[in-house]
């Protein structure tokens, strides 16, 4: 028995040992393994962190940010530790140790040796103002900047020294506290856009908030500032005619009638066209009604003059360039309001040819027309609405207007009601097929797709371009073969109003009248569209003083460039900032690589301006210093809902071109746009700088990439709805380019101020759109392909119009970083509700981008991602796009919050830059190679003789601005399958 219980005693051991040998062998490398994987991972958080704290103002934002992090801590240690045991150890200098410091210490270095940079470089700003005897002002600004900034500084070293060195949990919480509660109040970097996840930039309109129509007149004229009954001479009383027209009113027209006002404008243009019509009452109401098409929307938006451009306005738009007309021909004429009734027939082609009375209410309300459906025999059978039309002071008895001498009688007339035809055109989906399920396999076998976590990883981008050129390929063929001269609306369906031909005015309106009518010489004021913008100092993240605000009628900026910019505050600024800038040599030639790339902010004060078209309408003698925050608030007034705005924060010395799209860009638009930038061409190249102004040099520039911008996506809107049984109308948008600078702040002082780059940022883009048939999940797949489609055109636009075969400029968005993160192999994240915490602790980006992720999420609104910056043109960037899966609206995002693009150009685009401040002596020569280099791209279009070459000169961008001088007809067959192509790349994007 000894001897068996020694040999189990031995077998326990050589076991045990074999154990030990065997874990030693097998589980401690793997052990050290992970250790050693771990160590290096931290090593690379460590040095990637360490990379993004290398100039003075990252680490001073390094500084703020770590202290806040460590207070985070100190206050859940002493939360955690808040017993009486824990206070009592704490007491006796038990327990109480101070947190580790690290991260404050290696930045507490890293200042230290900063701070040595930044006392030689405001050495070499001092030695520069003595060079250019600089006056005693800029001198004393200079020297108040560096006592205040030594004063910060001194004051930073002994409360980072405070809380490196606590020894204690309670003395550094103390310190802590105290070095937060001085770096708050500093900025520290460039203010970000505000964003609100409830209200996204590009969406249409809730039909929801539409009041029903008056059902009196008294209710009409309390909604609508309309007098209740005319107010004016009398004339006898009229019986009713042999014609049945009832004369409700018997005021005699007065000079009212026949005056220029605000909405019905009468321009050279209208003069002009109504001596074209004889001045007579029945063929100018005949042409109005045959020309211009109906927009379903409520309130004078555009007036006579844009509409008369345009084609296209609603039924206030309308009845302006009626009145215009009939005034401008000596007919007295006055607006009249009243709520009707229409069959719903007649209203579904009205509003666009759709097929369910469901969508053309849908329409109505989504453009603010109060209406109600009508039903009888269960189903919708007309269609209450408030409406407006003309009624004109004509020679009525007897040739019922056809021979027009002296007035006398009021006759309605409505040229925005009529009816339409439509052709349906190709039936590509049908004769070429896109194999989408194909694609969609392809995109299957070569990603990997976590459907239960909600990201995708290495979708196949090569693979989708191949089948989208391939389609188009195709595309191209058989529209080539079939129909090689087809116009755009033979290939993809038309729309034509059906015209009415009669040689006399008709006595009545060819619809129901439900209340009284009201009538008025001039629209009120609460019948028009406003738009608003406000400029304010930026007061800790509100607005502080202000600096202007703008309130204008929107139909007195249709069509005309608005621009905020900067300028020199005095002649004392003005000359600080020549001296920063390089001189000609006797050639008159310019060194691109003098050019400084920081300009001192903190010593150049500067003045606030508005311009509408050259005009500065307003310039405020309050003076803010370059580089500084502003906040912005701008947008529309609508008529029955308020004030819709939207939030910015500038930077003082930027120039930001606004363009507003009120219901489409008129080719007039574009053509006087393009007009003006070779008029600039010309001078510059007479080397005639007399007058030149910095709207002409810089604002024509950066508002034409705006304005083309909308250009092309109100023509793609209106291609790719004919192809996705919808029916769409552009609503009152806005958005703008500028020039971007990047201060570097120094406890709030902006020290340097470099020119960054230019970037667009689109607030408010809104469209009334439905499907034909009221067909939910189409209408919300047609928003969101539209928002991925507009959203790659932020960096498509610009990158056409600014690149050159030497100096190419790269854009980024929304969409195009998705893009880029895809390719560099990173998940792309969609993120809802179930996924939120998940796709959080995997995302890797900003704290501000982040919390924009989640704030969205939170509110119900899906949001696609990806993992980590990347590295754009050696910026650092970020797109998400925020969608609302109810609607398909969205926000298409970069990480400085703009809902737009950012454009990286280099070279003598920074000219540019500086020259929306500077605009006095040689720099008008700075911006000469950019102008003429976008003048030979305008030219280039404008000179196209075909389709082909049309292509080759810009194959997207250049489609907006050459609407003036190349009509959709002249497109061809490569042409329509370019546009069909993109359409279905839009779609697929969407879809992916």
């Amino acid at each position: 028995m000894e001897q068996i219980r020694r040999a189990g005693a031995l077998c326990r051991t050589v076991a045990l040992a074999t154990t030990l040998l065997l874990l030693n062998a097998v589980i401690w490398p793997s052990w050290a393994l992970a250790i050693e994987a771990e160590r290096h991972k931290e090593q690379q958080e460590q040095a990637r962190w360490e990379a993004r704290h290398q100039t003075f103002e990252q680490v001073l934002r390094g500084i703020r940010d770590q202290a806040r992090q460590q207070q985070q801590t100190i206050n859940e240690r002493l939360g955690e530790d808040s017993g009486i045991m824990a206070r009592a150890a704490r007491a006796l200098g038990l327990g109480d140790e101070a947190l580790a410091t690290e991260r404050l210490v290696w930045l507490q270095e890293k200042a230290n040796a900063m701070h040595q940079q930044a006392l030689a470089g405001f050495k070499e700003t001092e030695a520069r103002l003595e060079k250019n005897n600089a006056s005693t002002r800029i001198r004393d600004r200079h020297e108040r900047a560096v006592a205040d900034y030594l004063q910060r500084y001194q004051h930073l070293k002994k409360q980072l020294q405070s809380v490196t060195g606590s020894e204690s949990l309670t003395a550094q919480s103390d310190a802590t506290a105290e070095l937060v509660g001085f770096l708050e109040p500093f900025r520290m970097e460039k203010p970000r856009d505000p964003f609100d996840p409830n209200k996204l930039p590009w969406r249409t309109p809730d039909p929801d908030q539409t009041r029903a129509p008056a059902n009196s007149a008294s209710e009409l004229s309390r909604s609508s500032g309309l007098p209740l009954f005319d107010m004016g001479a009398q004339v006898a009383s009229s019986s009713a005619s042999m014609d049945g027209l009832l004369l409700e009113s018997a005021v005699a027209p007065d000079e009212e009638h026949l005056a220029s006002t605000l909405d019905a404008d009468i321009t050279p243009a209208i003069e002009a066209l109504a001596e074209e019509l004889n001045h007579e009452p029945v063929a100018i109401y005949q042409w109005v009604r045959n020309n211009i098409e109906l927009i379903p929307s409520y309130g004078s938006i555009q007036g006579s003059e844009y509409t008369l451009e345009n084609r296209r306005g609603n039924a206030f738009d309308t009845a302006s360039l009626l009145i215009a007309l009939l005034r401008a021909s000596e007919i007295p004429a006055r607006y009249a309001m009243g709520t009707v009734e229409i069959p719903a027939d007649q209203v579904m082609n009205w509003v666009g040819g759709v097929r369910a009375p469901g969508a053309a209410g849908n329409l109505l309300g989504q453009g603010g027309i109060p209406n109600t459906a009508m039903t009888r025999g269960g189903r919708v059978d007309s269609f209450r609405l408030e409406h407006v039309w003309v009624e004109a002071w004509v020679d009525f008895h007897p040739s019922r207007g056809a021979d027009h001498r002296q007035g006398d009688s009021w006759i309605p007339m409505d040229a925005s009601f009529k009816q339409y035809d439509y052709g349906d055109g190709m039936a590509l989906d049908q004769e070429v097929p896109f194999d989408a399920q194909a694609l969609a396999d392809t995109i299957e076998q070569q990603s990997t797709i976590n459907e239960e976590e909600g990201w995708v990883q290495g979708v196949p981008g090569g693979a989708i371009e191949d089948s989208l050129e391939d389609y188009r390929a195709e595309l191209e063929a058989y529209i080539d073969s079939q129909a090689p001269d087809a116009t755009v609306g033979e290939v993809l369906g038309s729309k034509g109003i059906k015209e009415v031909i009669h040689e006399q005015l008709a006595p009545s309106l060819p619809y129901q009248r439900i209340t009284r009518q009201l009538t008025t010489p001039e629209l009120s004021d609460s019948l028009r569209w406003k738009f608003k913008y406000q400029l304010h100092t930026d007061a800790n993240g509100y607005k502080g003083t202000e600096l202007f605000t703008i309130e204008e009628p929107t139909v007195g900026l249709a069509g005309r460039k608005l621009s905020v910019s900067f300028s020199p505050a005095t002649q004392e600024d003005e000359d600080t900032l020549a001296g920063y800038l390089p001189q000609p040599d006797e050639n008159g030639d310019l060194d691109p690589g003098e050019l400084p790339e920081t300009l001192p902010g903190y010593l150049i004060n500067l003045k606030a301006e508005f311009a509408v078209d050259e005009d500065i309408v307003v310039n405020p003698d309050v003076e803010v210093t370059m580089g500084s925050g502003l906040i912005s608030e701008m947008g529309y007034w609508q008529p029955g809902r308020g004030w819709d705005t939207s939030e910015n924060n500038p930077v003082a010395g930027e120039y930001r071109a606004l363009a507003l799209d009120l219901q489409g860009i008129s080719a007039q638009a574009a053509d006087d746009l393009e007009t003006s930038l070779e008029a600039t061409r010309a001078k510059l190249d007479a080397e005639d700088y007399a007058g030149l102004t910095k709207q002409q040099l810089v604002g024509d520039m950066l508002y034409s990439t705006i304005l083309g911008y909308f250009a092309l996506n109100d023509m793609q809107d209106q291609i790719g709805e004919r192809q996705a049984n919808s029916v769409g109308y552009r609503a009152p948008s806005y958005g703008l380019f500028k020039t971007s600078l990047q201060p570097q702040y120094w406890f709030g002082m902006p020290r340097d101020v470099k020119a960054s780059g230019l970037t667009m940022d689109v607030d408010h883009m809104s469209s009334i759109r439905v499907d034909k048939d009221n067909n939910r999940d189409r209408w919300v797949a047609v928003n969101r392909a539209n928002g991925a489609r507009m959203s790659a055109m932020e960096h498509l636009v610009p990158e056409e119009m600014y690149s050159t075969d030497d100096n190419p400029a790269h854009g980024i968005s929304a969409v195009k970083a998705l893009q880029l993160a895809a390719a560099e192999g990173q998940k792309i994240w969609t993120i809802t509700q179930s996924n939120l915490s998940q796709a959080m602790a995997a995302l890797n980006l900003s704290s501000s981008v982040e919390a924009d992720i989640r704030n969205a999420v939170r509110t119900g609104k899906e949001v696609t991602a990806h993992e980590d910056t990347i590295n754009f043109h050696g910026r650092p960037s970020a797109g998400y796009m925020v969608i609302d899966p109810e609607t398909g609206a969205g926000g298409y995002l970069i990480a400085g919050g703009e809902n737009g693009g950012f454009l990286a150009v280099f070279g003598l685009f920074a000219f540019v830059i500086i020259a929306g401040v500077f605009s006095g002596g040689w720099a008008l020569l700075a911006v000469i190679w950019a102008l003429i280099n976008f003048a030979f791209w305008v030219n280039a279009i404008g000179n196209a003789q075909n389709s082909k070459e049309f292509n080759q000169a810009n194959a997207l961008a250049a489609l907006g601005l050459s609407l003036s001088f190349l009509g959709l007809p002249a497109l061809g067959a490569e042409g329509i399958s370019l546009l069909l192509f993109s359409e279905a790349f839009i779609f697929m994007l969407g879809a992916i």
